[in-house]
């Protein structure tokens, strides 16, 4: 039985109330200042699946708990994936084909969150489910000027460690894989969407309202920035990916379900990706360069060090240390050097993941990869074997869990 929209609506709200209660139960009332809902499904825009039984919620549900020491945040913070999937069990009758991600704060980190699509997002349209009712007001008030360059092409490198966790070779049969990939496709084409305008200075929420505004753009200035970072073909891409974001469902995807329909949406995307990381980054490189001529993956990735965040970098690579054997850590500090307060450890998996899908699209997955410096974030030899290395630290370090 296909379920209705405000079926839907209803059962999700009863759910958020009582992922809160259970965070609430398990960390405990006292320790929480607040805990509040962002991303799509704060904005009424999740993708759900309702023609097929059970129904399939493919977007991830952002959770964030502002714990008040940071005593609490030390405590909580390695557990995020153990309450994730405790508020998963709460909702039996729904395959989980995303995840529920639960991100512990300090009230003060809010404060220092920079000019991002998501920070936007977050402020504008997050959602309050227990506790401080004014917490999201800390959060800084961008415009969409704020926003820079960087910003969006890390939207694009995450869609593009995401669209490697999906490869071809990965896929199976069943529905739930089949709109799982689809939705995948689609969130490459909504963060073009969304990096596209944030470069351009012209951010804007909702899905909808990004697709209209940049065929608009695009239809008025042909020689804009709009036009060359998004060609004609990208941006019937971005109107039908659109569509299936909002609407999943067999009919929208406009696909066959054949093997080799996957593997050619899959070549496509990320053409689509390489093709847009290249313009957008060698122009905030080399802002006089001819975008016709973009800068090769290898002469981009790892070029814009970020040096004022040293500190946070070296946290980063801290804790992910602290996660490997002592031999290991030794190897891989000498190996990396001055990145461990140029980069973070996302930073670098995210560069690297751009380097793994141009060698994927241009030299095939049967010729041998060369490993990332120091083995991190993937070993060199064969190319699925270094995507799913790449995929497991990911995962990892973003979810808290090697399976993403």
């Amino acid at each position: 039985m296909e379920h209705s929209r405000a079926w839907w609506q209803e059962r999700s709200r009863v759910f958020l109330s009582e992922c809160a209660r259970l965070i609430e139960s398990r960390i405990g009332g006292e320790t929480i200042e607040a805990i509040f809902l962002c991303g799509s499904f704060a904005a009424g825009e999740e993708t759900v699946v309702l023609e097929s039984n059970p129904v399939i919620l493919l977007s991830d549900v952002d959770l964030v708990v502002i714990v008040k020491t940071l005593q609490d945040l030390f405590a909580w913070s390695p557990r995020r994936a153990e309450l994730g999937e405790r508020c998963e069990a709460l909702m039996p009758g729904v395959r989980f084909a995303g995840r529920v991600d639960v991100g512990v704060m300090l009230a003060e980190d809010l404060k220092r969150l920079p000019a991002r699509p998501g920070v936007y997002e977050m402020r504008a349209r997050g959602r309050v489910l227990s506790g401080n009712a004014r917490i999201l007001d800390l959060i800084p008030r961008y415009a969409p000027s704020d926003i820079t360059t960087r910003e969006a092409l890390i939207l694009v490198e995450n869609r593009a460690v995401s669209l490697i966790d999906s490869r071809p070779g990965k896929l199976r049969e069943e529905d739930a894989e089949r709109y799982g990939y689809w939705y995948r496709i689609a969130r490459v084409y909504t963060d073009i969407a969304a990096a596209s305008l944030s470069i351009a200075g012209a951010y804007v929420s909702g899905y909808a309202a990004r697709e209209d505004l940049i065929r608009a753009e695009v239809a008025r200035d042909t020689e804009g920035i709009l036009a060359k970072l998004v060609p004609p073909e990208m941006l019937r891409a971005i109107e039908r990916w659109t569509r299936f974001k909002l609407e999943p469902s067999i009919e929208t995807a406009l696909v066959r379900p054949e093997p080799h329909a996957f593997k050619d949406l899959w070549k496509d995307a990320a053409g689509h990706i390489l093709f847009f990381w290249r313009q957008a980054a060698s122009l905030a490189l080399e802002p006089r360069r001819d975008i016709a001529r973009p800068l090769p993956v290898s002469a981009l990735a790892g070029r814009a060090p970020n040096w004022r965040d040293w500190r946070n970098h070296a946290r980063g690579w801290r804790e992910y240390f602290a996660r490997i054997p002592a031999s290991r850590r030794v190897v891989l500090a000498a190996a990396l050097g001055r990145r461990l307060v140029s980069q973070s450890p996302l930073d670098a998996a995210r560069q690297e993941s751009m380097k793994l899908l141009e060698h994927r699209l241009t030299l095939g997955a049967d010729t041998p990869v060369r490993g990332a410096k120091g083995g991190f974030p993937y070993h060199g030899g064969d190319w699925e074997y270094a995507a799913a290395e790449l995929c497991s630290v990911w995962n990892a370090l973003v979810f808290g869990r090697a399976d993403g």
